[in-house]
């Protein structure tokens, strides 16, 4: 996705290599074409409480990494409670059985933290 403030914007294209959600307050993930692996520090975000939040925000950057639609970080956010409480949970995942609702402020918070965000003009 671009997630733009303004004229400024940031991708989440490296998100897609390898995902994976090791425990409850962590995803790890290796940018595509490359063999390192890093991990998303999710531990500071007190409202995560079981792993099928962590598994759903990683769906959902997941998702956006395969946006190409420039947009701001509201509106995604905003999209993203329509499409969940159009579609449920499998808006994200076709199987969507081991997946919990975080809220909206956890995901934002989530990008937040990806530290192979890049800024784009």
């Amino acid at each position: 996705a671009v997630v733009s403030t303004q004229s400024t914007g940031a991708s989440l294209y490296p998100f897609l290599g390898k995902t994976k959600v090791p425990e409850k307050n962590s995803i790890t993930y290796s940018v595509k074409g490359e063999e390192i692996i890093s991990t998303l520090d999710l531990s500071a975000l007190e409202q995560i409480v079981e792993m099928g939040q962590t598994r759903f925000i990683c769906e959902v950057l997941s998702k956006l990494a395969n946006e190409k639609q420039p947009s701001t970080l509201l509106a995604i956010m905003r999209q993203l409670s329509l499409e969940i409480d159009k579609h449920g949970l499998g808006c994200v995942k076709d199987n969507s059985n081991w997946l919990s609702r975080p809220r909206v402020f956890e995901i934002a918070s989530a990008i937040n933290r990806y530290r192979h965000l890049s800024l784009i003009q």
